[in-house]
């Protein structure tokens, strides 16, 4: 849950331990962060944070650098995430 200032690897803080402000966390281990230097090993999908990227309208916080692509000829969506 959001708490105390933890360092991370790269030299800055977060304020959210769960996801380490990015807004994500591993779907099966919401404990852990989906996409940083502590990101959760397991190959499990993202999911929204349940302490900082909740809300009861509307859709999360998105990833820096999401985007979602539409082939209107072909009816398919793409979703794009930064790599």
């Amino acid at each position: 849950m959001s708490s105390d200032e933890k360092p991370l690897a790269r030299g800055s803080t977060t304020t959210c331990v769960n996801c380490d402000d990015l807004g994500w966390v591993c779907e099966n281990h919401p404990g852990r962060p989906w996409d940083s230097p502590r990101a959760c090993t397991c190959g499990g999908a993202g999911a929204p944070c349940p302490a900082c990227n909740f809300t009861n309208e509307g859709a999360p916080r998105m990833p820096e650098g999401f985007r979602v692509e539409v082939d209107k000829d072909a009816g398919d969506t793409e979703v794009l995430l930064p790599m």
